[in-house]
């Protein structure tokens, strides 16, 4: 209650001041100057990007029904893993999502989706060596720009039906009055296929999913040369665990018995977050926009108590949450005609709150149960951690041809381990010619753990149960420090037709990777002493009228040596073997390819895509690979008119067409513990109908 009052009381105050100019202007003009002010404060000089549009996303098989992970799985070097994980270029996770520029603080991560591609009117996806805007989270900054109440002018309606049991409503409502411009996009989802099944079945047994999301954003425009503007959202998840059928009881429980095909463990997460902006030019010519930032995630596991100590030893029921505040400013100036400098900061803190009733078995000396009665042990912890940020920039127009953005930035990380690095930043983009461009880049990156995800349990009050550890070590997990080297060219060979191929090597301390803690699904984060990652990208884009193709090829390693804390999630022959190894990463494919087209055809649109991935690590010490698989999806789309309801667009979307039976994982490897299959063959229904 209280969280809820300060932040109705802070956006209370802000809303009045918003609307105390009672001034109107030329709504598109001003917004349009307003937006490419808000562009003028995101350089790219020489990092790699890939950018979807509203048409590149309506040429999806699913339209703007696709989950964004899933539309990210279009662009090169993003591997697909289970439960929603996306890896890119060889990192575990170590994604930033911003909206509007703005960086989102991160949450209590499951495996449900915040955010929704409804309300995206573009994305783009920046990899590489980034300039010095961008820091803390760097595999992939994911840059939506969301739609706005102007652009829609009215409303958009969507109804999703098919396999699993889908059923998906999707209502967008949006226009402008005077200076104000609203947007609305409110999501609910349910189906019986919430996460990854643990056998190759069709239909899996207890794995169903409701989920909702509502998104809104307001703008405000004060007079021609600012603008406050309002970002709000609420996401509620809520999963069944599948089950993993004719499992073995490995305990024994007083008056219970439990069949592992009808367990009942259950996963919620919730995740909220409100962003005020004040935007604008000021008098003398800088580009700025302040941000206050708010998030509250939680997320909570229920186990099977019983059918958890029958075969595992232990139940668990887990809550843990994060309350986020903070602020983000950036200022733009365009000192002369050959020099924009920037600069600006970030400021946040995180409450984490975490808390778990276990219950487990007492063991003997030989590890043998010494009553078939249960123990509970209950771990509380709360952690304030702080996240300070500033970087200095200047993009150079060195000479007609080149382009330069060298700069740098200083960030601070007070949590378990207080940490800080200077990070020099360059990049640079050269025109051979007017078809043909090369960029190159170097950034010394600066990584923190995910606060949200670190488990702080004291591994002695395990110790003689059927929860003990082979280790009790469990040395604090520390910021990964990365030296990142990126270069890379594009080649517009036609008018219709680009090409570019892209090359990156990294050099990394404290390689952040993440294993499953304990049965519920949620990552604990550990680091390898170091680690290293190289690949190479071939991309090309072909459009043409109603026309459109693209290929995306990538080949990537990535490999950690001597695990330097967490050890206590891992079992003593990993610890051993990996101190004096290296180990490719589990969550790296070694090739991937993503290819797709469309094309209209007499007013109907078809599209297909394939995904290719050669399968991620498995076995002891990562040393095998799972099968390669193809996922091949198409759909055709088309506007029919409906007497008294008008014009409706029907779309029929098959996903993995050819009903491929492909594994992310069976079960076995680094951080893996569960078999998960991928989704078999599915046709969906999609009618819209804008208004």
């Amino acid at each position: 209650m209280k969280k809820s009052f300060t932040l109705a009381l802070f956006f209370g105050f802000l809303t009045t001041t918003a609307f105390a100019s009672n001034e109107v202007w030329n709504y598109e003009i001003t917004a349009k100057k307003l937006d490419n002010s808000r562009n003028n404060l995101s350089p790219k000089t020489g990092s790699s990007s890939f950018s979807f549009d509203q048409k590149d996303i309506e040429n999806l098989p699913q339209g703007e029904a696709t989950p964004l992970n899933q539309l990210l799985l279009r662009a090169p070097s993003v591997v697909a893993n289970s439960q929603n994980q996306v890896h890119v270029r060889g990192d575990h996770s170590n994604l930033q999502y911003r909206i509007n520029g703005v960086m989102l603080p991160e949450g209590v991560n499951g495996f449900g989706q915040s955010l929704d591609t409804h309300f995206a009117k573009s994305v783009d996806f920046l990899t590489g060596a980034m300039p010095a805007q961008y820091g803390l989270r760097t595999a992939g900054v994911v840059d939506i720009k969301t739609k706005s109440g102007a652009s829609l002018k009215g409303g958009r309606s969507e109804v999703t039906v098919g396999g699993n049991d889908m059923l998906r409503l999707n209502q967008q409502v949006g226009g402008a009055k005077g200076n104000l411009d609203y947007y609305v996009n409110a999501t609910y989802m349910q189906n019986s296929r919430g996460i990854e099944s643990t056998t190759a079945a069709r239909n899996s047994n207890h794995n169903d999913t409701s989920q909702d999301n509502v998104f809104g954003y307001f703008s405000y425009i004060i007079d021609a040369s600012k603008r406050l503007s309002f970002i709000v959202s609420n996401a509620t998840n809520r999963f069944e665990i599948p089950n993993n059928p004719n499992q073995e009881a490995a305990y024994s429980l007083t008056n219970a018995t439990s069949d592992s095909n009808y367990l009942n463990q259950r996963q919620k997460e919730a995740s909220r977050f409100a962003v005020a902006s004040l935007q604008g030019v000021s008098d003398s010519d800088v580009d700025y926009q302040i941000s206050l930032f708010t998030r509250y995630s939680d997320l909570q596991f229920n186990p099977d108590h019983d059918g958890d100590l029958i075969f595992n030893g232990i139940a668990s029921s887990l809550d843990r949450s994060s309350f986020a505040n903070g602020i983000q400013s950036d200022f733009s100036y365009e000192l002369n005609n050959k020099n924009t400098l920037r600069t600006g900061f970030y400021a946040s803190n995180d409450e984490v709150k975490s808390y778990s009733e276990n219950w487990v078995f007492d063991l003997d000396a030989a590890g043998d149960p010494i009553s078939t009665d249960a123990r509970r042990i209950d771990e509380k912890s709360i952690k304030n951690s702080q996240l300070y940020s500033a970087y200095l920039q200047n993009e150079w127009k060195a000479a007609d041809k080149l382009t330069i953005n060298y700069g740098g930035r200083f960030d601070m990380s007070r949590s378990y381990v207080n940490e800080w690095q200077l990070s020099p930043r360059f990049g640079a983009v050269y025109d051979l010619s007017k078809a043909t461009k090369i960029h190159a880049g170097y950034s010394r990156y600066f990584t923190p753990p995910p606060t949200s995800a670190i488990s702080e349990t004291t591994r002695s009050k395990f110790a003689d149960t059927s929860n003990a550890s082979e280790s009790e070590n469990n040395s604090k997990v520390k910021a990964e420090r990365t030296h990142y080297f990126d270069l890379g060219i594009s080649h517009k060979a036609t008018k219709n037709l680009t090409l570019a191929l892209d090359g990156y090597y990294k050099q990394i301390k404290n390689l952040l990777d993440e294993h499953q803690f304990g049965n519920s699904l949620i990552y604990a984060p550990f680091n390898y002493q170091r680690g290293k990652a190289y690949g190479l990208e071939f991309k090309a884009d072909y459009q043409e009228n109603d026309f459109g193709a693209y290929l995306n090829l990538a080949t990537q390693r990535a490999y950690g040596k001597n695990i330097v804390s967490g050890q206590y999630i891992h079992d003593s022959e990993e610890l051993s073997y990996i101190a004096n190894n290296y180990v490719t990463l589990d969550h790296v494919q070694n090739y991937t390819a993503s290819i797709g087209s469309s094309y209209v055809l007499q007013g109907t649109k078809l599209s297909a895509d394939a995904l290719f991935g050669s399968g991620l690590r498995t076995g002891d010490n990562n040393k095998n690979t799972m099968p390669s698989y193809w996922t091949i999806n198409a759909s055709v789309a088309r506007d029919f008119t409906i007497p008294v309801a008008g014009k409706i667009n029907m779309r029929l979307s098959m996903l993995n067409l050819l009903d491929e039976v492909y594994q992310y994982s069976n079960g076995s490897g680094i951080g893996i513990s569960a078999s998960q299959f991928a989704q078999r063959r599915t046709l969906y229904f999609i009618a819209s109908k804008s208004f």
